[in-house]
């Protein structure tokens, strides 16, 4: 969850600063622009695909561990399954929110 984690806050201070360069039109070159536009997008995804994997390993340990024994209880692999859904969760809302922030930014730019 870390790895989100940062790669929320880079998404955060990139539109910032995205944002601090459009209200200084002057300033702001094109190419630059574009590059942190597509980076924030990037950075979304990125989350995303970090919270499947995160998911992946989960499930691998709990299927791992449901192997080496054979009474569990269902309500113990519900359990397992449903932190193993958290990554991936956190992931996709912020993939969501660069895709938004990306738009915005997309259609600003125009």
């Amino acid at each position: 969850m870390l790895p989100i984690y940062l790669l929320a806050i880079g998404i955060i201070l990139l539109s910032g600063m995205q944002a601090y360069q459009r209200a200084q039109i002057k300033t702001t070159k094109p190419a630059n622009y574009a590059k942190r536009t597509e980076a924030i997008l990037f950075l979304g995804s990125l989350a995303f695909l970090w919270g499947l994997l995160g998911q992946i390993t989960g499930m691998m340990q709990m299927l791992g561990i449901l192997s080496e024994f054979s009474d569990i209880s269902p309500s113990l692999i519900a359990g397992g399954i449903k932190v193993s859904l958290l990554a991936p969760l956190y992931g996709f809302v912020i993939f969501i929110f660069s895709a938004v922030v990306w738009f915005v930014f997309r259609i600003s730019q125009k």
